[in-house]
């Protein structure tokens, strides 16, 4: 089960004719009523903060080394998978 807090926050909005008569011609092809769709544009407005503040990092020549290698073994089928920290003493 997810961790999320699932606290709501109520808000009211006030929108001109015309921008409601836009927003419910772009609500109806998703089958949606007008509140429906409102709250679809701003879950998706915050997806994409989220998504476009995750931090990247270019990786260093030493850990693009390590990586290639590291395929080229998992490749091989010189790689294995560890089921739980037992299995770790088993090979080091």
């Amino acid at each position: 089960m997810s961790n999320y807090n699932l606290t709501m926050t109520k808000i009211q909005l006030t929108l001109t004719k015309p921008e409601a008569s836009i927003l419910q011609t772009k609500a109806d092809v998703f089958g949606y009523d007008l509140s429906r769709y409102v709250k679809f544009l701003i879950s998706k407005a915050v997806e994409q903060s989220i998504l476009s503040d995750v931090p990247t990092f270019k990786a260093s020549a030493k850990l693009e080394k390590r990586v290639a290698e590291a395929m080229e073994e998992y490749n091989a089928g010189r790689s294995f998978e560890l089921k739980s920290l037992d299995d770790l003493d088993k090979y080091v």
